[in-house]
């Protein structure tokens, strides 16, 4: 089985190349953000120990946590930030193992999709890692497009992750993403 670790900040098109190379290779797909979501879901690993740390005001009306509320305050707090990844990583990175682990003997390729695949230390599981990078203004330009972000959102969410640097200088590939979608598919076809 070969595991391809593909990380990003935030609008790098990491979900775009993901289902990308799973359409075209088969591969199995692993999103870290639905794991975070399943940790953190009421029920979760995770959800007693971050409503404990951040209080009931970030639960909704249905007692699930409030997923808006939440980053808005760890994305405007350094400590916050550090205290929500102390609880959910090590949850996050349990499951990835587990999962991996179960679906060794299947064979076939997974790709693990992750903004924080090395801080996680999640990148120990993968054959290769991927990095797709953007410059810093195409970034906030699709951030503010797709998912009406502000300058001050999309200043708050970058200041949260590591440089490019960290990341380029740790991966195996450098997927460059400041082209047309067209552009993105050549390249991916290309490796």
């Amino acid at each position: 089985m070969k595991v391809i670790g593909l990380t990003g900040g935030v609008g790098s098109g990491k979900s775009l190349v993901a289902q990308f190379l799973k359409e075209e290779t088969g591969a199995e797909l692993i999103l870290t953000d639905d794991i975070g979501h399943i940790v953190t879901d009421k029920g979760g690993s995770a959800f007693e120990a971050v409503v404990e740390r951040f209080g009931k005001d970030i639960l909704s009306d249905t007692g699930e946590i409030d997923r808006k509320k939440l980053a808005d305050i760890v994305f405007n707090d350094k400590s916050a930030i550090q205290d929500l990844n102390n609880i959910v990583h090590p949850k996050v990175k349990e499951y990835i193992e587990n999962y991996i682990e179960q679906r060794k003997e299947k064979g076939g390729s997974i790709i693990l999709e992750s903004a924080i695949l090395f801080e996680t230390e999640c990148d120990k599981y993968c054959d290769e890692v991927w990095y797709v990078y953007v410059p810093r203004e195409i970034r906030i330009a699709r951030l503010k497009e797709s998912r009406g972000y502000s300058d001050g959102k999309c200043d708050a969410v970058m200041r949260s992750q590591k440089p490019d640097e960290f990341y380029i200088s740790r991966s195996d590939r450098v997927i460059k993403n400041d082209g047309s979608v067209e552009e993105l598919k050549q390249q991916l076809k290309r490796i």
